[in-house]
């Protein structure tokens, strides 16, 4: 860590919102432009991780240090679990919100991620938010327009637009973009791998599904919430055939570190293997519904890692 400027010291916050960014700064302009108003008089605090940006976003970036309710720490070495962490550790937060630097939080974002947080009780550690999507113009003249997206694309896209409140523990849904870990279970569990987060251009991602999974495991609960909304911005270099069949290979790769034993690895391989073929002929034949491509290329990239 190069430097940080300290928040100021009123009380413990109820929620430390941490926004990692790397060479975007424009969007961390508009995110902390929407989410500040909101911060006045609320037991929030906001900090902001430059993960390593070139000298320019730099720049731009560290003209948030004049900016009132909100703490600066940049970094000198780049990665999201790493930034993350960064934030993690600066905050005093009971909870850490996660926010992307592209993700612009709707009004009543604060105060709806405060009052569902207390209405978690002390079993639950993660409560995830609802991520809209803001398509970029004439989305749909691109190669892969919204209307063409299956539910696994939609989440390769960082997409949760789900209704209501509820437990979802037994099918855990929730993306790093808009989500809340409660701090003493981050603590416990020694904050994010940075193995498995995403490295500039790097498109393998991950720490927070597998912090989800490993707190599921460890016995915790996890809610969803679609009170508190963010407007995920959807570039259109990410509206491509491949650029959605690498993210699907590397989160293959990522679902290979998450198996712990070789056992485990061994087995989620056969398995695969078994279907690759059948998947690789279905893909011929795909529809928006089925996304065979988007699986086929998942088991290709575990594969490929672990054989690698």
């Amino acid at each position: 860590m190069q430097d940080a400027k300290a928040a100021p010291k009123t009380g413990a916050p109820v929620i430390s919102i941490v926004i990692a960014t790397h060479n975007r700064s424009l969007d961390v302009l508009e995110n902390v432009g929407a989410l500040l108003p909101q911060c006045v008089g609320q037991p929030v605090e906001v900090i902001v991780i430059d993960s390593a940006s070139a000298p320019a976003h730099a720049e731009v970036l560290a003209n948030l240090r004049a900016r009132e309710g909100l703490s600066f720490v940049r970094l000198d070495e780049p990665g999201v679990a790493r930034a993350r962490n960064a934030g993690f550790e600066s905050g005093r937060g009971e909870w850490i919100a996660l926010l992307d630097d592209d993700a612009v939080p709707r009004p009543g974002w604060v105060e709806a991620a405060i009052t569902d947080a207390a209405r978690c009780d002390i079993q639950t550690a993660i409560l995830a938010g609802r991520v809209v999507p803001r398509w970029p113009d004439a989305a749909g003249s691109l190669e892969m327009p919204p209307s063409q997206l299956g539910p696994r694309a939609r989440l390769l896209l960082s997409v949760v637009d789900e209704d209501g409140f509820r437990d979802t523990t037994d099918h855990p849904i929730g993306v790093g973009a808009n989500m809340l870990f409660r701090r003493s279970m981050l603590e416990a569990h020694g904050g994010f791998d940075v193995t498995t987060g995403r490295v500039g251009s790097n498109l393998a991602s991950g720490e927070e599904a597998q912090m989800m999974t490993d707190l599921i495991e460890a016995g915790y609960r996890c809610w969803y919430s679609d009170a508190f909304v963010v407007d995920h911005k959807i570039h259109a270099g990410r509206l491509t055939r491949a650029w959605l069949t690498e993210r699907a290979r590397k989160e293959g790769e990522v679902e290979l570190r998450r198996l712990k034993t070789p056992g485990q690895k061994i087995a989620r391989a056969i398995k695969m293997l078994i279907a690759t073929p059948m998947l690789a002929m279905l893909q011929m034949l795909d529809r928006p519904e089925h996304e065979y491509y988007l699986r086929l290329n998942h088991n290709l990239g575990l594969l490929r890692k672990l054989f690698a």
